[in-house]
This record gives structure tokens, C-alpha cells and sequence, in this order.
């Protein structure tokens, strides 16, 4: 009987469950949680990455483009 695996190649051992903000619990290569704790960085879903990190473009778009974000 053949074990599992992830499409990536990770067998389920080699998985760990975290909680991220959104409320999603998922499982992520154990190896890159590590590294993430280990540089203090924030681990999260992939859908909250995708996220953040789309936020941080159009950021940085705007900022070039000369568009002055509206102060609350």
C-alpha cells in the first residue's frame, strides 16, 4: 500500500496544521513553517497570501503612478 502525497510531493508526515487569520485551517510544508518562525514572518493561507501580496502591488503601482492615498 503506497502512502499519499501532496501534488507537490509531500507526504502527509511532512505536513503541519496551522490556523491563519482568515479562520482557514490548513496544512503547509512543515520545513517552510519553520523557516517562516524562524524569520519572524507572519504564515498564512494561500488565499490570504494572494492577498496581501496583490494589496502590496497595487500599492506600490500607485505610488509610482503619483495617486496620493485619501487619509481617514
Amino acid at each position: 500500500m503506497t502512502s499519499a502525497v501532496t501534488l507537490d510531493g509531500i507526504r502527509p508526515s511532512g505536513l503541519t496544521k496551522i490556523y491563519c487569520k482568515c479562520g482557514s485551517i490548513i496544512g503547509l510544508d512543515r520545513d517552510h513553517v519553520m523557516m517562516k518562525k524562524k524569520l519572524k514572518k507572519t504564515v498564512e493561507c494561500p488565499s490570504c497570501r494572494n492577498t496581501r501580496i496583490s494589496n502590496d502591488i497595487e500599492e506600490i503601482d500607485n505610488y509610482f503612478a503619483g495617486v496620493v492615498p485619501e487619509e481617514c
